[in-house]
């Protein structure tokens, strides 16, 4: 038994989010997280930082939602960003924002095959490929992390991983999402989230984020070294975390409780 210690969204794919007291627990994930993404206006893909060679400047925004749910950007500067010509200025070459509404059902919502064990240019994945329907998400409806697996590692800032969940449990190993693959984590009232498999990490923990967060390679190094977990591919993939699907909707807040199947 645990608790949820910290939730996080993020509106804008690859931007910094936000910190959450509470939060709806929907079928595509919480309510609102990764419903809009950048596009880039020459190739027509989905803007990721998982490429950080074109795209490592998106982690230097953040994005929110005001009360009118509407998303506001906010730029390294701290200036908002309410227009295509600022994000684009930003970023270094042209985008547009675009919601997950706007784009599905039109054929033209792709974005570079980018996991852990590609390269940049290594093909397209169409929005259908995506794994949590209705958001940018890149494989899963929710990411989970747990304080154990952060201690690990030296305690580096929860953000870097992007979770929306991190969570506290008595007595927990290292790396204690590993054994959760095919498990439920009831939450709160009655949410449930079945455990797909462990994070694999791309190079997205490494990289500068916000305002105060600098790059720091030691992080995936620290993780390589502590956790590899054999998922697909040639060989075990460094691994932090875990994905999951939603099971049954449901509210959650910080400090509910959390129970692992057995």
């Amino acid at each position: 038994m645990g608790e949820i210690v910290w939730l996080g969204r993020y509106p804008v794919k690859s931007m910094c989010g936000e910190e959450l007291a509470e939060a709806h627990l929907g079928p595509s994930g919480l309510d609102g997280d990764r419903r809009y993404a950048l596009v880039d206006a020459e190739s027509g893909l989905v803007a990721s930082a998982k490429n950080p060679r074109k795209w490592r400047r998106l982690l230097r925004m953040s994005a929110g939602y005001r009360a009118d749910d509407t998303v506001v950007i906010t730029g390294p500067d701290g200036a908002a960003l309410d227009t295509d010509a600022g994000l684009s200025r930003v970023v270094g070459r042209p985008v547009r924002l675009a919601s997950h509404g706007s784009m599905a059902g039109h054929g033209e919502a792709k974005m570079e095959r980018l996991t852990p064990e590609t390269e940049p240019g290594a093909g397209v994945m169409t929005l259908s490929d995506l794994g949590s329907a209705g958001t940018f998400a890149d494989f899963a409806a929710v990411h989970i992390v747990t304080t154990a697996t952060l201690e690990a590692l030296g305690r580096p800032d929860h953000r870097r991983f992007r979770p929306n969940l991190v969570v506290r449990l008595a007595d927990a190993e290292p790396f204690v999402e590993n054994t959760w693959s095919g498990r439920t984590l009831t939450i709160g009232d009655g949410a449930v989230i079945r455990v797909l498999h462990p994070t694999p990490r791309c190079a997205v923990p490494t990289l500068a984020q916000g305002d105060d967060l600098p790059d720091d390679p030691a992080v995936l190094r620290a993780a390589a070294r502590a956790n590899r977990v054999a998922l697909w591919g040639p060989g075990p993939l460094t691994c932090v975390g875990a994905y999951g699907s939603v099971e049954r909707t449901g509210a959650l807040r910080v400090g509910d409780v959390v129970r692992v199947a057995a």
